[in-house]
């Protein structure tokens, strides 16, 4: 394994726990926040038949509102569902996917004659679970628990990166836009539509997308790594 000098600019809520495993395995984080995280208080309808959680933003904010945890959850992936357990949700299930493995997780367990299912998220959204849901008549609603914030530009210890982590679009849209210094970045992102804003950036020296929707995957190729992964033909699916 080569120490890479690691760019996060995910939330610092987040950031955090990524650079502390990034350490821990030799190499360097600089954390560069392209967003910030601004929660917005509410009250969660305890007659939800089930609670839907596409991200551990939304976990996070789900934990903080007023909320029956008694409520079913059903959470995209397996980092969300620790959170909501560890915040102390009775009944959590993962989808260990995306929108689409979550919805179909819902629909596969939950009752289109019952209460609503509530999906918690942020103010800004690209993929509902709850498209599919309604289709197949299931009730719904849903509840914006926060909002991201931009954070303009990145920090002159940006350009000392070798590598970045991606992991969902918009911080790859992000990233796209700060990057005003020379740079060639091996981007690693978590999923192929994660990876997909990046395909044409001028600064990728590769790129690579996660086999499955998970952190520790994203680090085992950050761990792969060759000397020179641009003469070892990147991945530029």
């Amino acid at each position: 394994m080569i120490p890479r000098t690691v760019l996060l600019t995910r939330a610092a809520e987040q950031a955090g726990e990524t650079a502390a495993r990034l350490r821990a395995r030799g190499h360097v984080p600089v954390v560069a926040p392209l967003v910030r995280i601004e929660r917005l208080p509410a009250r969660i309808d305890d007659a939800a038949q089930a609670i839907l959680v596409t991200s551990r933003n939304g976990a996070a904010a789900l934990a903080g509102a007023t909320v029956n945890r008694m409520i079913p959850v059903l959470a995209v992936g397996d980092a969300t569902a620790a959170d909501l357990r560890a915040a102390g949700f009775a009944e959590v299930r993962s989808a260990g996917g995306d929108a689409g493995a979550l919805s179909r997780l819902a629909a596969r367990l939950l009752d289109p004659g019952g209460e609503a299912v509530l999906h918690v998220r942020g103010a800004e959204i690209r993929h509902s679970p709850l498209e599919g849901l309604r289709a197949a008549g299931f009730r719904t609603a849903e509840a914006i628990l926060y909002r991201t914030i931009p954070v303009t530009g990145l920090p002159d210890s940006a350009a000392a990166c070798d590598t970045a982590l991606i992991y969902s679009p918009g911080s790859a849209r992000r990233l796209l836009d700060a990057v005003d210094f020379p740079a060639s970045l091996h981007l690693i992102a978590i999923s192929e539509a994660a990876l997909a804003p990046l395909r044409d950036a001028p600064f990728a020296a590769s790129l690579q997308a996660a086999g499955c929707p998970t952190e520790e995957a994203m680090l085992a190729l950050l761990d792969g790594l060759p000397k020179n992964p641009v003469a070892a033909a990147p991945n530029r699916r």
